[in-house]
């Protein structure tokens, strides 16, 4: 189906279009680069035209209370007419967990009045709630520093990666539209002051962070649970400590001889930083699955298996090293998209290229 996304260059929309794209549906990444521009209207109708659904993850450009407010209203209320016209099924909005409960934040009051005109819109929506990205723990220091010292509130907040919010709006994007709200959040929880004041440390930041439980948050004042999301929230896999300093890439040389023992049904086991990367059982036929979903799905193995796959299928022994990074590139995304069509389709053309390489067949 026909997918367009709405502010496709920004940090959500970038890693978006990508992810929609490798389940195999037409995306337009609409931004003012390509000539969409929702606050003037200007190509809204061509963008929209023939679409299934709308994914709005646009942001204003200025933080001044009146003029986010005037961004969002604007720009919801051009973009639903747009898709309105153009007979959308379903439109999908990015926002953030506890933006109701934030009444002094002159953004949080424009985000609110956005969801009003979507909820009021007579277009099936799906609105995903997401807390506060990994990415902006380091803005959230630079906001509330003055001289050498950080002020922030001794409150709870579960922080998520910008990857895993792509990974829900996709899932959220493709599935029908549920006429209400989704919160998305990381699987930890922390004090914001205790967050900031570890995460500068080990980026040997100087700056002192002082507990006041007054300090403004985005303009308002917060609560113990003003930035934490309810109960049933879907919860990611992505831990803050993993993100902010991420386990070393496995050598091709551990991955070869993982990839060995599991052809010759031996048991193996790798660890990295105290945590499972692999563990495969006898049977060589099972192992060898088992080792390479485990490899495909993991990032620290991305840039090694270039070297592993000729010896899991002998057919790409002929390969280029540049066909063979094109191969496991497209096989790992595959592999981590659930979608196994398109892996029987990459083995398939890419064991079709090993053997041309060969001279076992002509292309």
């Amino acid at each position: 189906m026909k997918i367009v996304v709405i502010g496709s260059s920004g940090r959500i929309g970038s890693r978006l279009v990508p992810r929609l794209r490798e389940r195999g549906h037409e995306t337009v990444a609409a931004d003012l680069d390509s000539g969409v521009n929702t606050l003037t209207g200007q190509g809204l109708a061509a963008a929209v035209a023939g679409a299934s659904v709308v994914v709005d993850v646009s942001n204003s450009l200025s933080s001044e209370d009146a003029a986010v407010m005037r961004f969002f209203q604007t720009s919801t209320r051009n973009l639903l007419a747009a898709e309105s016209a153009a007979g959308v099924g379903h439109h999908v909005a990015l926002s953030g967990v506890g933006i109701e409960r934030m009444p002094d934040s002159g953004y949080m009051r424009a985000k609110v009045a956005q969801e009003k005109l979507i909820e009021d819109s007579s277009i099936p929506y799906s609105i995903v709630h997401a807390t506060q990205f990994f990415e902006f723990v380091g803005r959230i220091a630079d906001e509330a520093t003055s001289g050498d010292t950080v002020r922030l509130a001794h409150v709870l907040i579960q922080p998520i990666a910008a990857e895993d919010v792509a990974s829900a709006l996709a899932d959220v994007t493709v599935g029908p539209p549920v006429n209400g709200v989704i919160e998305v959040a990381g699987p930890q929880q922390f004090h914001l002051d205790e967050l900031v004041r570890s995460t500068l440390r080990k980026r040997h930041d100087p700056r002192e962070v002082i507990t006041d439980p007054h300090a403004p948050y985005d303009g308002a004042e917060l609560h113990e649970r003003t930035l934490i999301p309810a109960a049933g929230a879907r919860l990611a896999k992505t831990r803050f400590g993993d993100w902010l300093n991420p386990a070393p890439e496995l050598p091709a040389d551990t991955l070869l001889s993982a990839v060995d023992n599991a052809r010759r049904g031996v048991v193996t086991h790798i660890t990295i930083k105290d945590e499972p990367v692999a563990a495969i059982v006898h049977g060589s036929t099972l192992a060898m699955a088992k080792l390479l979903a485990v490899l495909l799905t993991n990032e620290m193995a991305a840039s090694a298996l270039p070297a592993v796959l000729p010896a899991a299928f002998p057919w790409a022994s002929p390969m280029t090293a540049d066909e063979l990074k094109i191969f496991a590139g497209e096989l790992r995304k595959a592999v981590v998209a659930e979608l196994p069509e398109r892996v029987e389709r990459v083995l398939i053309d890419w064991q079709a290229v090993g053997e041309v390489r060969a001279g076992e067949r002509t292309t």
